[in-house]
């Protein structure tokens, strides 16, 4: 059987023929040179909704063209993780005159496609990604298209790519270690969103680490909302083989425990231990305030957008580079350590 090849991308001279006009007329057009009639712009315009032009983002590059934004696609801006690296990306982005067009997947990998083709037919000069699916394909032709992608918190598994990540396993390990120095031997693990590779990062340091110790055999609890996590933990908690101490893999995670011990008459830190990953400022609020692993949130911003910015000038390695950021353990009451003044 014969197979068919995939259609040719349209070029500038292609969409100049159809127009009826010369190349440098298309290029004025798109560009909005006051210069152009209004009749021949409205035909190359046609020409290029009926084609599918795309400008290429090489030639724009060699020809100075380059529209001076970038994008930055987040799952969720409602979590302060993500608001600390959108806002990092940003101030970043503006230090280089560049803007950020912003956009939210609500962790919905056919929201994010089409964020990502809109982006790139627009276009801007580069985008950066925290993706909702690392292992999708569509990926693919994203990581080898014309505009330079970063992906921010989650590298690509499919394609090869810049990433700025930081340490997952490196991360949970310190939590559990410190919660195996207080003496705490049943330590289970709460997890949401365990589909991601960082959380299967984390989960498998909090395994080691119990393997390690020899202590009893994890207990990896996988909740998707506020409601199972109560349910779950109630059970748990009732049980015969109640935990001593409590690993949560993430903000949400940690939220939905403080939640559940609040209504369980449950107290962080005496009753059972309790560290968690992500490091956000209402922690210190809470009573008794939460030991948890502080990501580096505005460097992860800071550093994807300059990595991006040197993509976009051309002056970066030819190869992807994958950055790993260290994390740092911050050490409250929720553990069981003592009040520090």
């Amino acid at each position: 059987m014969h197979k068919s090849s995939p259609p040719k991308r349209a070029t500038l001279e292609d969409v100049a023929k159809a127009a009826g006009v010369g190349p440098m007329t298309v290029s004025r057009t798109i560009n909005g040179h006051p210069y152009v009639a209004e009749e021949t712009a409205k035909r190359v315009r046609a020409a290029i909704r009926q084609l599918d032009y795309r400008p290429n983002h090489a030639a724009r590059m060699l020809t100075g063209q380059l529209s001076r934004s970038i994008g930055l696609i987040v799952p969720d801006l409602a979590d302060p993780f993500f608001s600390v690296v959108s806002h990092a990306v940003q101030e970043t982005a503006r230090e280089s005159g560049y803007l950020v067009w912003l956009a939210a997947s609500n962790d919905d990998l056919s929201i994010e496609a089409a964020q990502v083709e809109q982006m790139t037919h627009h276009p801007v000069d580069g985008i950066l990604l925290v993706p909702v699916d690392s292992r999708d394909r569509y990926l693919k032709a994203v990581a080898t298209g014309t505009t330079p992608v970063v992906t921010i918190d989650r590298y690509i598994e499919v394609a090869s790519t810049d990433s700025v990540e930081v340490e997952n396993r490196a991360g949970a390990r310190m939590a559990v270690e410190h919660l195996i120095g207080h003496g705490r031997r049943r330590i289970a693990c709460v997890a949401t969103n365990s589909h991601l590779r960082t959380i299967k990062e984390r989960i498998a340091g909090y395994e080691e680490c119990l393997r390690e110790a020899r202590l009893p055999r994890a207990k990896v609890l996988q909740l998707s909302s506020l409601a199972e996590a109560k349910t779950t933990m109630a059970a748990l908690f009732n049980s015969g083989n109640r935990p001593d101490a409590l690993f949560t893999t993430n903000n949400a995670s940690t939220i939905w425990v403080i939640e559940t011990f609040r209504e369980m008459n449950i107290e962080a830190g005496k009753d059972v231990a309790l560290v968690g990953f992500d490091d956000v400022d209402f922690y210190t609020l809470i009573r008794p305030p939460i030991t948890s692993v502080r990501q580096p949130a505005a460097e992860l911003g800071r550093m994807s957008a300059r990595l991006l910015l040197q993509r976009i000038k051309g002056d970066s390695a030819s190869s992807s580079v994958r950055t790993v950021l260290p994390v740092s353990l911050v050490i409250r009451e929720s553990c069981g350590c003592e009040r520090k003044e």
